[in-house]
């Protein structure tokens, strides 16, 4: 499949050389070394660009700027909706902890601190669904 774009042409594909990690020799070196502001989160599987800002803003980007390459889609809503849905977790923006919260009985809503199991921690629990 072609994708037509104002700079160029780019030829979606899928990454068959099992010696690099990435896409491209270039995104593997540039993760490794640091040498670019450029950013990949495994729990998320979402690559980025780090923006210089008080709340260490990002700018999540869809190819790699390299090879052209389309990376699969984020999938940082399906990770809070799982947690939300299987555990009744939310991410607190303020802290950048997760807090479970309920309603009792007497209609009292109540937020705990929330340890995330250990698939939640890494890139396990999207390998394990096949996301």
């Amino acid at each position: 499949m072609t994708v037509k774009t104002k700079a160029k042409v780019v030829e979606k594909k899928k990454v068959e050389d099992k010696k690099i990690e990435h896409c491209c020799k270039k995104m593997d070196s540039s993760l490794k070394k640091e040498k670019a502001t450029i950013f990949y989160n495994l729990i998320y599987r979402e690559y980025f660009i780090g923006l210089k800002s008080p709340r260490n803003a990002k700018h999540p980007i869809y190819n790699c700027p390299w090879c052209g390459f389309e990376f699969p889609k984020s999938l940082v809503e399906v990770y809070h909706d799982i947690l939300l849905k299987d555990f009744d977790v939310f991410r607190n923006s303020y802290t950048g902890g997760y807090l479970q919260g309920f309603v009792d009985a007497e209609d009292f809503h109540d937020e705990r601190d929330f340890e995330l199991p250990d698939e939640f921690k890494n890139d396990k629990w999207w390998k394990n669904r096949r996301l």
